[in-house]
């Protein structure tokens, strides 16, 4: 990796940080380039302006959940629906336990869907990936006999994906895991699986 690739990656990592707990509108370029300890010049050569950055952010953001994902979302060793539970568990632990900070890609498009239509157009192609993501396992859960909910397997993964960003949010504003445990128990029940699987 290049000195020039390895500054972009300090000014990203660093800057979602801030920008995750602060919010977009309430982080400031300076915000980002103080927080990596670089010069403000050095933000531009990289990044056309905060909303450019923002983008980015939200793709390295998803860069290692996604890659998790697959893999695991991918593996048939392991029954499909067994997958979907194993991944929406794995996933809980992802958005800063979602207990304060909530998901990065949820609150961006909370907050920034009315101001920027750059941003959130990123935010639903990001959401609409994992939302495949999960119909594929479904439409194979359902190939193989696990599923017969009469549901289609694109509905179904809307659901689950819209309830679990739901979740999230509940998790936030109140602080607590109850919402992710009663997502998680019932989650078994939507998809037809027993408790013990």
């Amino acid at each position: 990796m290049t000195k020039r690739e390895q500054k972009k990656d300090l000014l990203l990592d660093t800057g979602l940080a801030v920008m995750a707990v602060h919010g977009y509108n309430g982080t400031s370029i300076k915000d980002i380039v103080d927080a990596a300890e670089v010069p403000k010049g050095s933000f531009y050569t990289y990044f056309k302006s905060k909303e450019d950055f923002a983008l980015a952010a939200l793709e390295r953001a998803t860069e290692a959940r996604e890659q998790e994902s697959r893999i695991l979302l991918q593996d048939r060793d392991i029954p499909p629906l067994e997958r979907l539970v194993r991944y929406f568990r794995d996933y809980s632990g992802s958005c800063d336990s979602g207990v304060t900070g909530g998901c990065f890609i949820g609150n961006m498009c909370q907050e920034m869907s009315d101001s920027s239509e750059l941003i959130r157009l990123k935010v639903r192609q990001l959401l609409r990936n994992n939302t495949h993501a999960i119909e594929d396992v479904l439409e194979e859960a359902r190939l193989d006999g696990s599923l017969s909910s009469p549901m289609s397997s694109a509905v179904l993964a809307e659901f689950l994906f819209n309830a679990w960003e739901g979740t999230v949010m509940r998790m936030k504003a109140s602080r607590c895991r109850e919402p992710l445990d009663a997502f998680l128990s019932l989650l078994p029940v939507v998809v037809g699986q027993t408790r013990d699987d």
